[in-house]
């Protein structure tokens, strides 16, 4: 009997300790749009060895992302959450705009309620699009009248790295660190392709990288 019980309890034992290392990983949820929830988070899993959550949800904007937060992302207490939205508030032909000072306040809002619960946070500027592309399903005088696309997508981009700034939060750039690279975008001028989601998740590594040991020995 001792014989059969002791490899049974070896046994337990190292099952209770796998699982208490994976229960450990920090946790990284990705609040974002179509373009998180094409798969970036996933990458960034196997690149830093976390534990992702994908909140992304195809559309979203800013004001979408704060009013679904506390569901998607904070009841599942992550260490830290990148936000990534900008893309869909630049919409000026649609009814789910965000202006520019809503925008800011929007993400202000996300830092601080992360911040509340004890999460860090990194920020990300919305990325170049392709704008032969991205008219042929946008009607261009809508944004010519606004100040034309690129003009939109700096001045979000811009927002984004001043409340960064302000809150002394990490950014990527990836309104910069995309421009000329175009292995990164889908045919349809907004969208990752497969190799996109890789280098995008490489960018956003290097921001997280240095949050983690931090993050691992304060969580709860």
């Amino acid at each position: 009997m001792k014989s059969t019980l002791r490899p049974l309890l070896l046994l337990t034992l190292s099952l209770l300790s796998a699982g208490q290392l994976l229960a450990e990983k920090t946790k990284v949820a990705c609040l974002g749009d179509s373009i998180t929830k094409r798969g970036f988070p996933a990458e960034l899993a196997t690149m830093l060895d976390v534990e992702t959550i994908n909140a992304g949800v195809a559309g979203n904007t800013s004001a979408q992302g704060l009013h679904r937060m506390n569901r998607d992302v904070l009841a599942k207490n992550p260490d830290i959450v990148v936000v990534f939205f900008g893309t869909n508030d630049i919409r000026v032909d649609a009814k789910k705009h965000v202006k520019l000072d809503d925008y800011r306040k929007n993400l202000q809002e996300i830092i601080n309620r992360c911040q509340k619960q004890g999460a860090k946070v990194v920020l990300c500027t919305p990325p170049p699009i392709d704008t032969a592309a991205y008219f042929k399903r946008h009607d261009q005088k809508i944004y010519d009248d606004a100040g034309g696309l690129s003009h939109l997508l700096t001045q979000y981009s811009l927002a984004a790295g001043e409340v960064a700034s302000k809150n002394k939060v990490p950014v990527v750039e990836l309104h910069q660190l995309l421009l000329g690279d175009k292995q990164w975008m889908h045919k349809d001028g907004v969208h990752p392709s497969p190799a996109g989601n890789t280098i995008i998740a490489k960018h956003v590594a290097i921001a997280v990288r240095p949050l983690l040991p931090a993050a691992s020995s304060t969580k709860k």
